[in-house]
């Protein structure tokens, strides 16, 4: 019985080490990817082919805001077509893109493709909202919040 006593430490030792793991689990949705940078580009006469614009800002949800750098890059697909490309802006130490989508009446939903420099990974989300020329480019002055990471 007395040897017994003498391996209860070990085994509470042992017991903590296991309890203390890394319980910080990485979502994999904000894991390290190994897309490279888009070259997404637009038609040189995309604003002369459709007849109104949709400008609005958007900007990302905060596990993705956290992430944001210079080397990120948003685009706007309408009918399976680019239909605008921007950088990541920062003013007053707010992060966001301005996206002015070009369409005509009766275009389709409006896809947000985000490119995510830090993560090197592109995230997408289908069906945004519909393209709207008349929608007020910003909601409640701030920009648009994009959830490209579901709950």
């Amino acid at each position: 019985m007395k040897d017994f006593f003498k391996y209860i430490p070990i085994a509470a030792l042992l017991l903590m080490f296991v309890a203390c793991g890394d319980d910080e689990k990485v979502d994999p949705t904000l894991a390290q990817g190994n897309d490279e940078r888009p070259t997404w580009t637009l038609p040189a006469d995309l604003y002369k082919t459709y007849e109104f614009l949709m400008s609005v800002q958007v900007t990302l949800q905060d596990e993705l805001l956290t992430k944001a750098s210079d080397g990120d890059l948003m685009c706007a697909v309408v009918d399976g077509e680019i239909r605008a490309v921007a950088p990541l802006q920062r003013t007053g130490g707010e992060v966001y893109f301005s996206l002015i989508i070009a369409g005509n009446s009766g275009s389709g939903s409006v896809t947000l493709r985000y490119y995510c420099s830090q993560l090197k990974r592109i995230y997408t989300l289908e069906g945004w909202m519909p393209f709207t020329p008349g929608i007020a480019p910003t909601q409640d002055g701030n920009p648009y919040v994009v959830e490209f990471i579901g709950e």
